[in-house]
């Protein structure tokens, strides 16, 4: 899914993180990234932030040490290659594309999360920039795309633009969109993360007429391929999110649990689940 063990390197600017280089060396095989990416650079430190996790209940001590300081460098090279003020760049190279907010940019932190890890003290990436990051993509991927009525396109310009680099970076991909939903949720930006899930069904369901052949991605001109595709099944992430959240909730105080960082109507499951029902 990230770049293949082969082609792992390191140089002393980004000692600590991967690097692509600038081929078909990850999942969006047809979208060039080269040198430190958000996308492979976040998969690459939330893998090594479980790697740590795993040597600790081992009683691996050299390996978690070992681990400890990839992950300490990585994180560093992370922050300062890639983070903007607003997002995670595509990545760190001089191309066009490399500053392009990519919907997937946080993938490493919904896997984290996933695994009830990347918070308190086995956080990965900043709080404020996680959620920073997925507020600027609901705002362009997903609210400046299409209405905001066909969930998030894979790769925006900043000026507001889809971009167009690649057929990749052009494209809505299903599973994508409803990870990035889980990922609002978790974070705790739920109607986001619905609002931003409808749009997939609703386009799937309803505009294309798809029901149980859920395509891997479609272009805003109704073009779409590779149907029955497995990616969309991380649609459950989103069950599991709203789990992992109702339970840290019920879990807090009561004069806490109305803190959050909710920006819109609050759903529960059932309710979740209803809101994306046709009308």
């Amino acid at each position: 899914m990230a770049v293949m063990e082969s082609e792992m390197k390191f140089d002393k600017d980004h000692d600590g993180l991967i690097e692509n280089g600038g081929y078909a060396d990850q999942t969006y095989d047809g979208w060039v990234t080269t040198g430190p990416s958000a996308y492979c650079g976040g998969l690459w430190l939330a893998a090594v932030a479980v790697m740590v996790q795993m040597a600790a209940l081992c009683g691996a001590q050299d390996v978690q040490e070992k681990f400890t300081s990839i992950l300490t460098r990585g994180q560093e090279a992370y922050e300062r290659l890639l983070w903007n003020g607003r997002y995670y760049n595509y990545d760190s190279s001089s191309q066009p594309q490399s500053r392009s907010i990519m919907s997937d940019q946080c993938a490493g932190q919904w896997f984290l999360k996933a695994c009830g890890l990347g918070e308190g003290d086995t956080e990965v990436f900043p709080t404020p920039h996680v959620v920073r990051a997925l507020q600027t993509i609901f705002e362009f991927n997903v609210q400046a795309f299409a209405g905001g009525a066909m969930g998030a396109v894979n790769g925006m310009q900043p000026h507001g633009v889809p971009d167009r680099s690649s057929v990749q970076s052009d494209e809505v991909w299903v599973g994508v969109v409803y990870g990035l939903a889980a990922t609002m949720i978790q974070e705790g930006l739920t109607w986001e993360g619905f609002r931003t899930a409808e749009g997939c069904y609703r386009t799937v369901w309803e505009r294309l007429g798809l029901a149980f052949q859920t395509p891997e991605a479609y272009c805003q001109q109704r073009v779409f391929r590779s149907l029955a595709y497995m990616r969309p099944l991380s649609i459950w992430a989103m069950q599991l999110a709203l789990q992992q959240q109702q339970q840290k909730k019920a879990s807090r105080p009561v004069a806490e649990q109305d803190i959050g960082l909710i920006t819109g109507p609050v759903f529960g499951l059932k309710e979740g689940m209803a809101n994306l029902s046709p009308e």
